[in-house]
């Protein structure tokens, strides 16, 4: 088995905003699976289904970005699974528009969801794919910048990323 966790902020204020790219990309994962991320557990929505052959766990913690370590916990040690069994998506400030990348045991880089996580499983050791929003020009602008949605001209942009995001995350499930 292997859980898959998108990291953002609940609540209808934050659709659609850059900090919340990790939930789009895992309901549209989830999404193309036939499942709904929906169920209430685990301070998270998830579901448990299918993918290729392997029971995946599509986790989207409630708890907001800060505190997202507390929630995949809690599902870890439910399920009884290693942080190598995980990969996370989230947005990433120090990547352009648009670029993905994947990691391993890469450390928090100032994300504060990415860093709840390492201090509440005790280790870097999970996969994590970054999806590049961009930075703002001024650094006490960041809050607001991660918090507001896209521009209508980055809008293909951001979907062409999720979708790279979600094929990512598809041949890491189905890879062993």
């Amino acid at each position: 088995m292997k859980m898959v966790v998108g990291l953002g902020n609940p609540g209808l204020q934050y659709e659609g905003t850059r900090h919340n790219v990790g939930f789009d990309a895992v309901e549209k994962l989830a999404e193309r699976h036939g499942l709904k991320v929906s169920k209430k557990g685990f301070s998270s929505l998830w579901v448990k289904g299918g993918v290729g052959g392997e029971d995946v766990l599509f986790l989207l913690p409630q708890t907001y970005m800060n505190l997202s370590g507390r929630a995949v916990r809690e599902a870890l040690d439910y399920y009884k699974l290693a942080p190598g069994q995980l990969a996370v998506a989230h947005d990433d400030l120090d990547l352009p528009l648009g670029r993905v990348k994947w990691d391993l045991e890469a450390g928090a880089a100032g994300h504060r969801g990415v860093g709840s996580m390492i201090d509440h499983l005790g280790t870097k050791a999970f996969y994590r794919t970054r999806m590049g929003i961009g930075r703002p020009s001024r650094k006490e602008e960041v809050e607001s910048y991660v918090l507001s949605p896209f521009a209508k001209a980055e809008r293909e942009v951001v979907k062409a990323m999720i979708g790279e995001t979600v094929e990512l995350l598809e041949k890491w499930i189905e890879k062993e």
